[in-house]
């Protein structure tokens, strides 16, 4: 194979022969560093094809099939989750062709610094899902991430803190349109962000003081409770007449990016607080939930009730929350209520 660089106009082309045959490639840049770069990654390329007899494939490439072909499979709040996860390890995989992905470049993934177990997990997961397409397209012949041993990364719950009262009240204070009142709802039902930025007035069971929820994330329908906080929170939300949704922006749209609104409104927030002293506000949307699960308990709710409330399949799940109370409080906890499936106080 005999390969050089020349130039039309400023940009720089590749030219190849191989077997005969001239091969000729516009590198797409005017330095002649670069250009040898990229004619070094050409030449791989070339010699791929003609020793394996197909295309080679890139990153990018898996990305998008898989992209094309996960909303028949995965739930969109699952395809959701893997596209965040892919965007976080893109800077790692971008322009690497899919043989150039081996065990090294998975364990350097795996132990990034700076995020947590649970964060690790998930990327890995995603990143398996796209090269498990790869694999079944015969694009590759093993998938590396599949390989890597996850117990390496232990799953491991991240320590609850407990909002304060005036944090919240600082942060929904500051909170513009309805998303104050999507902050108080999270607080005073403990449901999970997604159910309540897509909740719909149809949903809401005025007579029994409920919110029947559909659409969960473990595809079961449950029943949420209104206690007077709820009902005049949201009785209170302003509504937007061509639109189902409870808690609404710009032209009665959901708000899909109330996390990234809340922590930019915390930024903005702290910034405030700091030059009067104040400690820094650091909870997040999910940490509402955590708050409606302790106060139900302290305040004698059931832990079997709590359980169906929060949509655990688990009961030992929901247990977590006793670390934060008395043995008094969940003694109560654990004797009041209905025990799921049987009917029976007790």
């Amino acid at each position: 194979m005999s390969a050089d660089l020349f130039k039309r106009g400023e940009t720089w082309w590749a030219r190849a022969q191989v077997r005969g045959k001239d091969h000729r490639r516009n590198l797409r840049t005017t330095s002649k560093v670069e250009a040898k770069r990229r004619l070094k990654a050409y030449l791989a390329e070339i010699d791929h094809f003609f020793f394996y007899g197909e295309e080679r494939h890139t990153w990018k490439d898996a990305v998008v099939a898989w992209g094309e072909t996960a909303p028949d499979k995965l739930r969109p709040q699952t395809i959701e989750r893997y596209v965040v996860s892919l965007g976080q390890i893109d800077h790692l995989l971008n322009g690497l062709y899919l043989d150039d992905i081996n065990k090294k470049l998975v364990a350097q993934i795996a132990s990034r610094p700076g995020i947590s177990n649970a964060t690790r997990r998930r990327d890995m997961t995603a990143a398996s899902q796209v090269l498990r397409l790869a694999e079944a397209k015969d694009w590759i012949e093993v998938n590396p991430f599949r390989l890597w041993d996850r117990s390496i990364i232990p799953e491991k719950r991240e320590p609850i803190a407990l909002p304060p009262l005036d944090h919240i009240a600082a942060m929904v204070d500051a909170a513009p349109g309805t998303l104050g009142y999507l902050i108080r709802t999270l607080q005073y039902t403990g449901m999970r962000k997604k159910e309540c930025t897509l909740l719909e007035r149809h949903e809401i069971d005025w007579d029994r003081k409920a919110i029947n929820l559909t659409k969960t994330k473990t595809k079961r329908p449950r029943s949420v409770p209104m206690d007077e906080r709820v009902v005049g929170t949201i009785t209170g939300t302003p509504m937007y007449a061509h639109s189902t949704y409870v808690f609404w922006h710009g032209e009665g749209k959901p708000h899909l990016r109330a996390s990234s609104q809340f922590g930019a409104m915390r930024k903005r927030v702290n910034r405030s607080r700091a030059k009067e002293g104040l400690p820094k506000i650091t909870f997040r949307l999910h940490d509402l939930r955590h708050w409606y699960a302790v106060d139900y308990l302290r305040r004698g709710g059931s832990m079997y009730d709590l359980q169906q409330h929060l949509g655990h399949s688990s009961l030992s799940t929901t247990e977590i929350y006793t670390d934060f109370l008395t043995p008094e409080e969940e003694q109560k906890a654990k004797r009041v209520g209905t025990k799921p499936g049987t009917g029976t106080t007790v």
